[in-house]
């Protein structure tokens, strides 16, 4: 007899955010491998690479369709329309996986107002308005939103200020429509990655090119913080067979900057020099004032 799990997962639609590139084509690429869905809805900007990874995981997996659209989530309007077009062509959505996230490469104070700006959009209010919008179809189908955070939010470092902001709106927003959303049937699962072994955002390339000071985290993270991107992946689509709250991908990165959080909270003054020294911000900061 089969099983009906199985038949479940075949006939499922997954929508990825961020899907061009990095953490969301390896979740596309594993989500076809283990044959958890019968339909893909890849988004991104780059409509290239879009259409490149569809082509990949149509040869891959002929009977898997696959919907593109190329779209800036950090305007409001593409987030309604991404969600129009997939329930369109689909009929629903049974997975969201909020992945797109955008970084930057230079401290706080050297980030263009406009860039800052784009950052929240892509990396809170994106992830918020794309599930307002699926919501009803989530609930109808019963369905999984999995939103990838950060382990930054562990302890607030001076070097990705409104990087780390973003996601800790995130996951607060997470743990809120969990419990809102679980009498609905609806299965809210938050990540909390390290850095992953990817390349990084447009705007860290656009930004780095333009001459920049070097930002102390993003550019130089120790090996032992950096997780390899496919392990990632299959981490994130076992959600799919087995929902957690929360999913800490690398248990050694995670843990000592929950330690280290504790630690600030307790003791405000230690925990701002340790922080501070650890990730090279006050050196980092005094060679651009030697600059200037």
């Amino acid at each position: 007899m089969a099983d009906p799990s199985s038949s479940l997962a075949a006939g499922r639609v997954v929508l990825i955010t961020g899907a061009s590139a990095g953490l969301g084509a390896a979740i596309a690429r594993e989500v076809v491998r283990r044959g958890e869905a019968r339909a893909l809805v890849l988004v991104a900007r780059r409509a290239d690479r879009l259409d490149a990874l569809a082509a990949e995981l149509r040869g891959v997996a002929p009977g898997v369709e696959v919907l593109t659209i190329s779209a800036d989530l950090s305007e409001a309007d593409a987030c309604r329309r991404t969600a129009e077009e997939a329930v369109a062509r689909f009929g629903g959505v049974d997975v969201l996986v909020n992945n797109a996230g955008l970084g930057l490469p230079t401290l706080f104070a050297d980030s263009p107002v406009e860039d800052l700006v784009r950052q929240v959009a892509v990396n809170l209010t994106a992830p918020i308005l794309l599930t307002r919008h699926l919501v009803g179809t989530l609930t109808a189908r019963r369905g999984t939103v999995i939103n990838i955070g950060s382990a930054i939010t562990c302890v607030a470092n001076s070097a990705l200020g409104a990087y780390g902001a973003t996601k800790a709106g995130l996951a607060y927003w997470n743990d809120a429509i969990r419990r809102e959303l679980e009498r609905d049937g609806v299965t809210v699962c938050l990540v909390e990655p390290g850095p992953i072994k990817t390349e990084f955002s447009d705007a860290f390339q656009k930004l780095a090119r333009d001459g920049a000071r070097p930002h102390p985290v993003v550019e130089t993270p120790s090996g032992w913080m950096t997780a390899d991107v496919d392990d990632v992946a299959r981490r994130v689509v076992g959600l799919l067979s087995r929902p957690k709250r929360r999913l800490s991908v690398r248990r050694r990165m995670v843990w000592p900057f929950r330690a280290m959080g504790a630690l600030a909270w307790a003791f405000p003054a230690l925990g701002d020099w340790f922080v501070t020294r650890v990730f090279g911000v006050d050196q980092a900061s005094g060679r651009a004032r030697e600059a200037r």
